[in-house]
């Protein structure tokens, strides 16, 4: 498939080193999305000039181990999430994100960092994680964008807003109620008026598959007030443990945060445990 687009890409791989970060959408907008998320995957050696410019791949380990998969069956996952992410943003803002300040909010190691190359100049993404592992491997491996670290439980974010654009994916699936609760109301104060959040929840059903242990009670409390967490083995900050696995309802989040206001919901076949939310400020 790469190699249908030979002349396209060697074209590209000319230009990049000298393309200003804000014209890199442009100069990729010839490739369609998958060639470029199987690009990045490894990119061949006959281009040397994107070879050297883009990021390099996480190991098969660290994919595998932070999100279940690896290689083209994680990539379609996350062609899936970046297409509706930015499909969606351009339908309720009527613009393109060519300009736009995006806001990555759990970056992991920045897979979908890459992809967004195709759409947003780089020096327009911000990434954080609680975690300085992820930073690190960004890093390591040349993701291109202002990384931090962030709080656990943040208050405040290590970058100013606001930002027409955040994105959680696979955030609050693992967060408690309390922590929920206190990153949304963070993340309000950094959203543009007129931008849009997105971010991932499970739905009830996620329990089924979860285990048999827990299936049943997590059901019928997600049931009862739209909001189930079974807690990791982890230190309590403040009280609280504050990440686990998490199922919420689209009516949960309506309800609970009136600075919010939920304007869409989405739910990738190839990813069905991950239903899509756009919020936007109320």
């Amino acid at each position: 498939m790469i190699f249908d687009y030979d002349a396209i890409l060697r074209a590209i791989d000319a230009r990049v080193s000298a393309t200003p970060p804000d014209e890199i959408p442009q100069l990729l907008s010839p490739l369609p999305l998958a060639i470029w998320g199987e690009l990045l995957l490894e990119v061949p050696a006959r281009y040397p000039n994107l070879k050297a410019f883009f990021p390099s791949m996480a190991s098969e380990e660290i994919q595998t181990h932070w999100t279940g998969n690896h290689g083209t069956a994680l990539l379609g996952q996350t062609i899936a999430f970046v297409e509706s992410l930015v499909n969606g943003y351009q339908t309720m803002t009527r613009r393109g994100l060519e300009k736009a300040r995006v806001l990555d909010f759990g970056c992991g190691w920045g897979r979908i960092i890459r992809l967004l190359y195709k759409y947003v100049g780089y020096e327009n993404i911000f990434a954080v994680d609680p975690w300085d592992e992820p930073i690190a491997l960004c890093k390591q491996h040349g993701v291109k964008a202002h990384l931090a670290l962030s709080e656990d439980v943040p208050v405040v974010l290590p970058f100013r807003g606001p930002f027409d654009l955040i994105y959680a994916f696979s955030v609050f699936t693992h967060l408690s109620e309390k922590t929920t609760n206190a990153v949304l109301n963070t993340l309000r104060r950094y959203i543009a008026d007129d931008g849009v959040l997105v971010i991932t929840v499970r739905p009830k059903q996620y329990w089924q598959v979860h285990g048999d242990a827990v299936a049943d009670r997590m059901m019928a409390e997600h049931d009862r007030k739209g909001f189930a967490f079974v807690p990791s083995n982890r230190t309590p900050i403040d009280g609280d443990i504050t990440y686990g696995d998490t199922s919420m309802s689209v009516d949960y989040v309506a309800a609970n945060f009136p600075r919010w206001q939920v304007v869409g919901e989405h739910c990738n076949p190839i990813d069905p445990y991950q239903l899509l939310l756009f919020v936007r400020p109320a």
